[in-house]
């Protein structure tokens, strides 16, 4: 879990800012002006957080009453600012220069050291207009504003710090959206989602971000697809179609504000379901029968901030089946270009506007508001003389291209050329509302067109490479390489190298870095043809081979199971390891993940090695189901993210299936310290399309056993206590007893949509015990009557007002758990039983109460009458005579053993 800075400081800032936006003077429009205006008057303003303790921060906040005159969203100038400050013992601090935000204000975080009173005043030294960037053309550029000073703001500092808010914990159990947004620190550490992207699949091996990860296979719902499973009657025990190998059922690929979106374009059905993520039931249906609803491809949730409005829009891209389609002839014949898209609005689906001439070359990527975006290295001079651009296309900006206030010069197009005539089509950049309906012109979209050092690798008589992108950061750089060559061919370098996304220096080389790559084991010319090194994976995943987090690049043999580690500081080779296991042949990869290196594949072995020293960690294979289930020496694996601190793999072969399915195939996290397996699920997923996605710390994955959809996730509990009897007497036991049960609403659903049984209710089990639960609820296997239920604290409240722990005890598999207790004093006892959540299920508790009476006092021996004298000596005369009698029998007894 990758919990997010504190906000709370931010926040504050952010909401000044736009409030102080409202009273900021804007310029009026006008037509261009020479000569330019020339050291206009400002004021120049300051606010600092009133009271503060040594070492806490101080939020300084400052602005000017002119707004940046080219400002217009990340383009435009800002304003510079300086902050002095006077210290209790009169010493002096400057901060600065400090750059102000798009409203032209700004905010710092000081931290004093000393107790008492602070002043500070902030300082705009003047500023000449440049437009940089992207407004270079502006009708202010070369206005000046002349220099200006605040009044002091003073703030006091004592030595005990002020009390800070409450946070909100992070959940530790089941939760829903939405979530209120005072739960500061919960939107980096558990809210992430899945976009579909491009960009968004790319991150699995990097690591999805933002979100929780299950720890255990606790299901949440299943939701059948289509029919599935095993058909029978006189089919036997073969199954449903699935379509597995070229023509499967969609899974879902979108999930965004807990609603997943899922395509059945595929035979016999046409359409795309939205469905409830916390439920599996369906939310609405779009009926695709006649081309007109497409499912969408993506989705996207876009964070707005500007003088009017912030915060964020989910959106769906829906890009074919939308306007007239381009025809191209291909190697294979006509192909269909879509170059419309149509956004949908992500809570309804309904359809708010289009964008015609969309370019979609280049690698797609989301920036830092979340906009879908595209970069793209296009060489605007010829192959001898070339003349490179790093162009971003931008579908916030074709729509939101012009604003109102001031004249927008026109977007440079993809050949260089800026003769795009004005638009009415446009939105403003004081409200971002796309008009209903409206046809923007994709042309206006790119935000970026810079001149950049050309991608041509070195051009030689061996191998002329030209740069691919590896990589992108966003608002940081896109890395750009080519793989060299080391045949029989001959030698060359390749490269990488990395092009800033960041203002001002759009297009700077960053760093780079050339190597030799290593040698192929098949030396001939030509060697490629038969499978020589490959920078990443043989079938590579997308923006594998390359981690600049982790400082390394990696190439893979896939006739010789070689891997190669370099450095992307030297370019040299830091390490090589070989797989032995021979199926790598068919299906070889490398993911490089937070320090790791990992190789797996059709090998069906996962091996962990340190990124940089290639010291082995551990290596995991999937355990065996049954003897001659898998035709593999071990089941074949396929990542399918990483995520949480765990890694998520599953089984994968497409043409060579049979139905039914093999049965060793599951979905598996593995822990990526240990390589200990937490979890598995039998299930058989897909390729592209049908591969399982998280979002909100739920994994949602199309299994084709059943052609069904599941839901893991952590899921409620609920707690139950009593005692018996509830009355009792000090010095007796009182029994103490409940259950522990799960509380999710879903369960399995069956074919025909309705639900064969809820969670709800059923027994709690051990995280150890889960993955055979699930399969005795999910998939109709035996039950497991060895599994256990979970832990209970039982605590009192005793009547002295103590509170302590009297025991622990585990639920049975009926979810039932009993303690006997011991009441310790007489009086009313509350008893807490609680069961603290495990990876399966959130936590609970519940109370009861027993009171315990005062024992009875033991009743007195009644005081016998005195002895009458008669009594005094008849009494000892009897016992006397007893006596007696005793003694001639032992000595009768005696003689007659010695005869």
């Amino acid at each position: 879990m990758k919990i997010g800075k504190d906000k709370t400081a931010t926040a504050i800032a952010l909401f000044l800012m736009f409030a102080i936006a409202v009273s900021l003077v804007v310029l009026p429009v006008a037509k261009a002006h020479d000569p330019p205006w020339l050291d206009r008057p400002t004021y120049c303003y300051v606010a600092a957080t009133p009271n503060a303790g040594v070492g806490q921060e101080v939020l300084i906040v400052f602005w000017l009453n002119f707004m940046p005159p080219t400002s217009s969203g990340a383009y435009g100038d800002r304003w510079i600012f300086y902050l002095d400050i006077t210290k209790p013992d009169n010493s002096k601090e400057t901060i600065g220069p400090i750059t102000s935000d798009p409203v032209g204000g700004g905010w710092y975080s000081y931290t004093p050291n000393q107790e008492g009173t602070y002043t500070v005043v902030a300082r705009f030294p003047g500023q000449k207009i440049t437009g940089v960037p992207g407004q270079e053309t502006n009708i202010n550029v070369n206005d000046t504003f002349a220099a200006s000073t605040s009044k002091p703001a003073s703030f006091n500092v004592q030595a005990e710090p002020i009390p800070r808010y409450v946070e909100t914990p992070l959940p530790s159990g089941y939760w829903t959206r939405p979530v209120s947004d005072a739960n500061r620190g919960w939107g980096s550490a558990v809210m992430g989602q899945w976009t579909g992207t491009s960009y968004c699949n790319a991150l699995k091996e990097r690591g999805i971000p933002y979100t929780t990860a299950p720890e255990s296979s606790h299901i949440l719902w299943t939701r059948s697809v289509w029919s599935g499973g095993t058909m029978g009657g006189q089919h036997e025990d073969v199954g449903y179609y699935t379509g597995i190998a070229y023509e499967q059922y969609s899974g879902p690929q979108i999930v965004l504000e807990g609603r997943a979106y899922y395509s059945v374009q595929q035979p016999p059905r046409y359409g795309w379901y939205c469905i409830d993520l916390y439920t599996g039931e369906t939310i609405y249906y779009e009926n695709n029968t006649d081309g007109t609803a497409a499912m969408p491809a993506f989705g996207q949730v876009l964070n707005i901030m500007n003088p009017n409005q912030f915060g964020g829009f989910p959106y769906l891209w829906r890009t074919s089946g939308v306007g007239t389609p381009v025809i191209t002839m291909g190697p294979f014949g006509p192909t269909t270009v879509w170059n419309t898209w149509e956004m949908l609005d992500g809570f309804t689906g309904n359809a708010i506007c289009q964008i015609a001439n969309v370019s979609t070359s280049g690698t797609q990527f989301e920036d830092e508001i979340g906009s879908i975006c595209y970069v793209n290295f296009v060489n605007l001079g010829t192959s001898s003389n070339p003349n490179y651009y790093m162009q971003v296309w931008n579908t916030t900006e074709a729509i939101w291209w012009r604003p109102q206030f001031g004249v927008y010069p026109p977007k440079t197009l993809l050949d260089g050329s800026t003769s795009i005539a004005p638009t009415s089509t446009s939105n403003s950049y004081w409200t971002w509302r796309p008009a209903t309906q409206a046809v923007y012109d994709g042309n206006n979209g790119y935000s970026m067109n810079v001149s950049v050092a050309s991608i041509l690798g070195p051009r030689n008589a061996v191998v002329n490479q030209t740069g691919a992108i590896k990589m992108v950061y966003p608002g940081d750089s896109v890395v750009v390489g080519t793989s060299g060559q080391n045949d029989a061919r001959g030698v060359v370098q390749g490269f990488l190298k990395a092009y800033s996304l960041k203002a001002p220096n759009y297009g700077n080389v960053l760093w780079e870095t050339s190597f030799t790559p290593p040698k192929a084991s098949i030396d001939f010319p030509n060697s490629t043809t038969s499978g020589g090194i490959n920078q990443g994976a043989s079938f590579p995943l997308a923006w594998s081979g390359v981690s600049v987090p982790d400082g390394v690049f990696a190439f893979v043999e896939p006739t010789t199971g070689k891997v190669w580690v370099y450095s992307l500081d030297s370019g040299q080779e830091l390490w090589t390891t070989e797989v032995t296991e021979q199926f790598y042949y068919y299906e070889h990869f490398v993911a490089i993940n937070e320090g790791k290196v990992y190789t797996h594949g059709l090998s069906g072995v996962l091996a962990a090695y340190n990124a940089t020293t290639g010291e082995f960690l551990w290596n995991w294979t999937a355990p065996l189901v049954g003897h001659l289930e898998s035709a593999y020496p071990y089941t074949p694996l396929r990542l399918a993210f990483f995520a949480d601190g765990k890694a998520y793999f599953h089984s994968l072969e497409g043409a060579g299936l049979n139905s039914p399915i093999r049965r060793d195939g599951a979905l598996w996290c593995i822990d990526t310290e240990t390589g200990e397996m937490l979890w598995k699920l039998t299930c058989w997923p897909g390729y592209s399309g049908n591969t399982p996605v998280i979002a909100d710390g739920r994994i949602l994955v199309l299994d084709n056993h059943d052609n069904q959809i599941y839901c893991i996730g952590k899921g409620p509990s609920a707690t139950t206590v009593a005692a018996s009897p509830e009355v009792s007497v000090h010095g007796s036991s009182v029994m103490i007893k409940g259950a522990v049960t799960d509380q999710t609403a879903g369960g399995r659903s069956n074919v025909a949509g309705s639900l064969d049984f809820a969670l709800k209710g059923t027994p709690a089990i051990s995280d150890e015990d889960m993955d055979a639960w699930m399969e005795y609820l999910f998939h109709q296997r035996p039950i497991p009557a060895d599994a256990k239920g979970v832990e209970v604290v039982l605590t009192v409240l005793d009547p002295n007002d103590n509170v302590y722990e009297i025991g622990r005890t585990t639920s049975d598999i009926k979810g039932n758990y009993g303690f006997a207790f011991d009441p310790l004093v007489p009086g009313m006892y509350q008893v807490t039983a609680t069961f603290e959540g495990s990876s399966s299920y959130g936590p609970s508790s519940a109370t009861t109460y027993l009171t315990v009476d005062e024992a009875p006092a033991a009743t007195a021996e009644p005081t016998p009458p005195p002895a009458s004298v008669a009594d005094m000596y008849f009494v000892p005369a009897i016992a006397g005579v007893i006596v007696a009698i005793i003694a001639v029998g032992l000595l009768l007894f005696l003689l007659l053993r010695k005869r």
